[in-house]
């Protein structure tokens, strides 16, 4: 979801309250670029955020937030990623994981080497871990989206084409199936030991 022209979310949670920090999110944004005629720097909103979610878990009169949010953002600094859990904290990544699957999603993007990734490998290799992550036997079906912020999208939060989208996908089906394959061969080995 996007929450300013250089801001994008993505979040794991509920919906309605996810929708409710995007909101609030393109309120900061608009509020920032109105008073000081810029668009908003990637702490500054992360700060805001964390702010907004903790005062959710002070009163008795109001439910704290159930979703964490991934707030990506290019600024003067350059590309930036940060979460906002639940308890309002917020912490800068050079990437990270929400939801269910997270544990098995961080421990495949501690392998990957970042710096050396291009864009579009980069989201293959997300679309991989996504896949990866999501176990079939619990978890009720789902359709992969993507977004960036990159020169590829003028700097400027975007979907990610349609073309590099079904390549990602495709990368990911194949990685899949060669992790079962690879699975199925160990088994075999096993059992002739």
């Amino acid at each position: 979801m996007t929450a300013g022209r250089h801001v994008g979310i993505a979040a794991a949670g509920w919906m309605s309250d996810t929708r409710h920090l995007v909101k609030r999110a393109r309120d900061e944004a608009h509020q920032y670029h109105s008073i000081y005629n810029a668009e908003i720097p990637a702490k500054i909103i992360a700060e805001r955020m964390g702010m907004y979610v903790q005062a959710y878990t002070l009163y008795s009169s109001v439910r704290p937030f159930g979703v964490s949010t991934i707030l990506g953002c290019v600024d003067k600094d350059g590309p930036q990623l940060y979460m906002v859990e639940p308890s309002g904290q917020f912490v800068g990544y050079r990437g990270c994981a929400a939801g269910k699957g997270k544990q098995a999603a961080k421990t495949e993007i501690e392998k990957l080497k970042l710096e050396e990734l291009t864009v579009r490998d980069a989201a293959k290799e997300a679309a991989r871990i996504i896949y990866a992550a999501h176990d079939e036997t619990k978890d009720k079906l789902f359709e992969l989206e993507l977004s960036w912020i990159c020169a590829e999208s003028g700097m400027l939060h975007a979907h990610v084409p349609q073309d590099v989208l079904a390549e990602a996908i495709q990368f990911a089906e194949r990685s899949l199936d060669e992790d079962d394959g690879d699975d199925d061969d160990d088994e075999m080995e096993d059992e002739e030991l």
